[in-house]
């Protein structure tokens, strides 16, 4: 999830329904909203101790607490935090009295693009207060960090003044046969070096000093006090140490060591087959990109680049000759781009080039070039010519681009723009026309999905997940996850691309009934088998709001001799806020069918506990937006933990999904979470082959 759309809110409020009515406004903008909501003064005090909010939103016409006691409680909890007003009626009277109390603006209750509008500015404020006072803490801290981090490096370091040491870390010191720091001050770094290397070294030291010299890096032999010596490769930079200009020197004794590492390094960050960079490290050079690019950095562009009719090359040449053109590809994309530039393999056929530095025109001209070299080039498979095109897409990251994700997903809208034009050719994405696509997009789909339905599931998967026990329970547990195969290369297709034109077309219910009369059919194999498997399925609005829903689940558990407690049936937490009843009797049904039923994305909402008073839940799938970056952030761990100790008090049992790390796996543990799920695990497949008794941490 992207953290800048993530806003933790105070209402101030009498009314709890007209506080829920101003979080849909912000979260119908986009926001993750983290709401809180108080009745009075004292409800204020709380919550400004207990979690700060990012923005206080207050309404300025109630009687009590009166917006000037509301801006005096916040200005004294010691907070930065901008307090909104909200009234009925708007005057400029009203205005300046809300301003002169310290209101950062004055919103009208029925304004919503107003507020939202507001909420923006203010937000960014924030966040721009936030980041100059993390860069003043850095600055402090700096120095800090560095002397630790110089103290227990194993690589020797040293800082010299004018030729001589005022500075060594302990591994220094070792590598020269120095016990202690006074020995070595004030000795000559030309004592350092042998007698052979003099001239060369004092040679490097004149050109590096006056910045002409050419690189950072020495190679020579390093000069101990007993006489004896070894190969060194120094390293150089200018530095400062208390306060004074220096020149660190870094000393790597066994070069081999540096080159493996260097290489191990290059190998994590690619992709084996064609040597382009991998996916996920493009990924966090994109979202590094769009925040310089915020950060006033000069705008890029990304490229996406899909093989033309690439089903038909598979089938000419098999697997293992397409392999070699798409290697063919990657080597000409990696001849048309810059050192600066960032290509990868994106997917089965498809690449992408973070294009750093460059406006629409050069993107464009870049996106040509590429489509001119995959068009004339032949590659030979096994003696077969193969002859191929690409479909260019182009997004351009400037400073209103408010996510990776969001220009990735416009640069493969216009790479799609591209191919359903014909193919061949480069297209830069327009917001205006493209919507036109998108519109279009929605169609193919849903004639898709319509068909698929129609002909008993042709061209849909399912794909499953291992949830597996922190605390020793071995059960099968998977997620069912729905995939759709493209009809052109023979991929499985994620659901976000083809799920939200189900919605718009009104077909959810239907996909649902699919989806879950495929997982009894999987469930009732596995039985067969000897295996005891239980499938987590998500189940949408319209299935929630479907009264023939569970008569239908009835008869075709039946049907199939299944057993209820093999099915677990999930439902969002906001679905079941705006329809309560419905999902009250759904839970109701599904608890007599003997199935299980869990919360989606909980804690996402105004009062998540409040709602199992009304909901039977037995599990609880903490919103992914605590588990995102949870090793780094205190108050996602602190979140987790309240809602773990909530849940264990109350009888019911938490997952936690998105787990992409050790780190994270460790600190759910701690916090008394008692199931993970998330690609740290495995990533959906087809196959349900996980070793739960191998991967169970007890």
């Amino acid at each position: 999830m992207d953290n800048d759309k993530v806003v933790r809110v105070l209402v101030v409020e009498e009314s709890l329904n007209e506080a829920e009515t101003l979080n849909s406004v912000l979260r119908n903008a986009g926001y993750a909203v983290r709401p809180a909501h108080a009745a009075d003064l004292e409800g204020v005090a709380e919550a400004l101790e207990q979690r700060p909010p990012d923005l206080v939103l207050c309404a300025a016409d109630l009687g009590e607490p009166a917006l000037a006691d509301v801006c005096r409680a916040v200005a004294a909890s010691g907070h930065r935090i901008p307090v909104i007003a909200v009234a009925d009626d708007y005057d400029e009277a009203r205005v300046v009295e809300a301003l002169e109390a310290g209101a950062a603006d004055y919103v009208g209750r029925g304004h919503a693009e107003h507020l939202c509008l507001v909420v923006a500015r203010e937000l960014e404020n924030v966040r721009q207060r936030r980041a100059h006072a993390r860069c003043e803490q850095a600055w402090r801290e700096s120095e800090k960090r560095c002397a630790a981090l110089l103290e227990s490096s194993r690589d020797a370091i040293a800082y010299v003044h004018e030729g001589m040491h005022i500075h060594a870390n302990p591994a220094y010191l070792e590598m020269f046969g120095f016990t202690d720091l006074e020995e070595l001050e004030g000795v000559p770094i030309l004592d350092m070096v042998a007698p052979s290397d003099h001239e060369r070294f004092k040679e490097f030291l004149r050109a590096f000093s006056r910045g002409e010299a050419e690189g950072d890096e020495l190679e020579l032999q390093g000069l101990k006090p007993d006489g004896s010596t070894f190969p060194a490769r120094m390293t150089f930079a200018p530095a400062t140490y208390e306060g004074e200009p220096c020149t660190q020197i870094l000393i790597r004794r066994q070069t081999s060591e540096a080159e493996l590492e260097k290489k191990l390094k290059y190998l994590s960050k690619q992709d084996l087959l064609t040597g382009l960079f991998n996916r996920q490290y493009f990924l966090e050079e994109l979202e590094e990109e769009v925040n310089a690019v915020l950060g006033g950095g000069s705008p890029g562009a990304v490229l996406c680049i899909e093989v033309d009719n690439f089903k038909a090359v598979k089938e000419s040449v098999g697997i293992a000759g397409s392999d070699l053109v798409l290697s063919d590809v990657a080597t000409l994309i990696r001849q048309a781009v810059s050192e600066e530039d960032v290509p990868a393999r994106f997917g089965d056929h498809v690449f992408v080039v973070l294009a750093r530095g460059r406006g629409a025109e050069e993107a464009k001209a870049l996106g040509e070039r590429i489509r001119q070299l995959v068009e004339e080039h032949i590659s030979d498979v096994g003696g077969q010519s193969v002859a191929t095109t690409a479909s260019v897409g182009i997004a351009l990251v400037t400073e209103h681009t408010p996510s990776a994700q969001e220009v990735l997903g416009h640069a493969e809208l216009a790479a799609e723009v591209a191919r359903t034009a014909g193919g061949n050719r480069v297209h830069l994405h327009n917001p205006v026309t493209d919507e036109q696509a998108g519109r279009e997009r929605d169609a193919y789909w849903q004639e898709r999905l319509e068909r698929a339905l129609a002909e008993g599931g042709e061209g849909l998967r399912l794909v499953f997940q291992p949830i597996v026990s922190l605390h020793g329970d071995a059960g099968e547990k998977y997620e069912a996850l729905l995939r759709m195969i493209d009809e052109d290369t023979g991929e499985l297709v994620p659901p976000a691309h083809f799920l939200p034109s189900a919605r718009r077309a009104g077909l959810m219910g239907r996909v649902d009934r699919w989806v879950v009369s495929r997982a009894i059919d999987i469930v009732a194999e596995r039985k067969r088998q000897g295996h005891d498997t239980v499938l987590f399925v998500k189940l949408s609005a319209d299935s929630v709001a479907d009264p023939e829903f569970l008569p239908w689940l009835a008869e075709r558990l039946k049907q199939a001799r299944v057993q209820g407690d093999s099915l677990v049936f999930e439902v969002a937490e906001s679905e079941a806020v705006t329809r309560l009843k419905e999902t009250k009797q759904l839970a109701k049904g599904l608890k007599e069918l003997h199935c299980g039923f869990t919360l989606d994305h909980f804690g996402s909402g105004l009062n998540s506990f409040h709602l199992l008073k009304h909901l039977p839940a037995d599990y609880l799938k903490i919103d992914g937006s605590f588990i995102h970056n949870l090793a780094g952030s205190q108050e996602n761990q602190q979140a987790v933990k309240s809602i773990a100790d909530m849940a264990q008090s109350m009888g019911r049992l938490t997952i936690a999904e998105y787990v992409e790390d050790a780190n994270s796996l460790a600190i759910l543990w701690q916090c008394g979470v008692n199931y993970i799920q998330g690609h740290f695990l495995q990533e959906p497949d087809e196959s349900l082959s996980f070793d739960f008794g191998a991967e169970t941490v007890a």
